[in-house]
C-alpha cells in the first residue's frame, strides 16, 4: 500500500507499518510501500509499539507526507584497553 493511501485510510493518527519496497537517496531512506500492521490510538502506546517493533516494522504518525528515515553510521565503540599488572 502506498503511503498516500495509508494516510487517506488512517488520518492524523500513528500506525505500526512493515517496510515493503523502499530505496536510499544518500543517507535517507525513502519508504515506497508499506503494510499497516494495526493503528494505534495514542502517542503513549505508539511508544511501546515503535520500541517493541522489530525488523523493517516501526510506528510513523500519518501526519508525515513522506516517509523519510535519515540513516546514521553506529559510532564506533572505543573502550579503555584492559592491562593487568
Amino acid at each position: 500500500m502506498l503511503w498516500s493511501e495509508v494516510r487517506s485510510l488512517f488520518p492524523d493518527q500513528y500506525v505500526l507499518i512493515e517496510e515493503l519496497r523502499s530505496h536510499y537517496e544518500g543517507n535517507k531512506l525513502h519508504v515506497d510501500e508499506v503494510a499497516v500492521i494495526k493503528p494505534i490510538p495514542d502517542p503513549q502506546a505508539a511508544f511501546k509499539e515503535l520500541f517493541a517493533a522489530k525488523n523493517e516494522r516501526f510506528v510513523y504518525h500519518t501526519g508525515n507526507e513522506k516517509i523519510v528515515v535519515e540513516v546514521r553510521d553506529k559510532p564506533m565503540i572505543r573502550r579503555a584497553p584492559n592491562h593487568e599488572s
